[in-house]
């Protein structure tokens, strides 16, 4: 997420984390994660389903699409550490506007799967 925060910037965008859990952990994790984005913690769980985000089936959390992106980011440097909130959550990504309105959405399809931001953003107004 944060590698790409200069691109995102220039594009006139502003990155916005939402995790479940406490505030804490927002503050834990996101200097390392995400430094220039803003991060928020979604501490009962309120956000995800309002943008239409629920638990995954056993298919969506442990398969070879899941395998497969956790060594992907594994060679990247990342690792999954501890846990917080709802670990069967699927996650998304959304492009809003100023307005509120969201202009782009994707759903995750298993866990570890996130779109290429900048394809995304591009994607929206193509």
């Amino acid at each position: 997420m944060g590698q790409h925060s200069e691109e995102i910037k220039g594009a006139g965008y502003q990155l916005v984390a939402v995790g479940l859990g406490q505030p804490k952990h927002a503050e834990r994790y996101c200097g390392s994660l995400a430094p220039n984005a803003v991060c928020l913690a979604d501490v009962e769980s309120e956000a995800y389903p309002l943008y239409g985000l629920g638990e995954g089936k056993l298919s969506q959390l442990l398969s070879l699409k899941t395998v497969k992106a956790g060594a992907g980011a594994a060679k990247n440097g990342h690792s999954q550490g501890q846990s917080t909130g709802n670990s069967k959550m699927l996650g998304g990504t959304f492009l809003i506007d100023t307005d509120g309105v969201v202009q782009r959405a994707y759903y995750s399809e298993f866990a570890g799967d996130d779109p290429d931001l900048i394809s995304f953003i591009a994607k929206a107004y193509a």
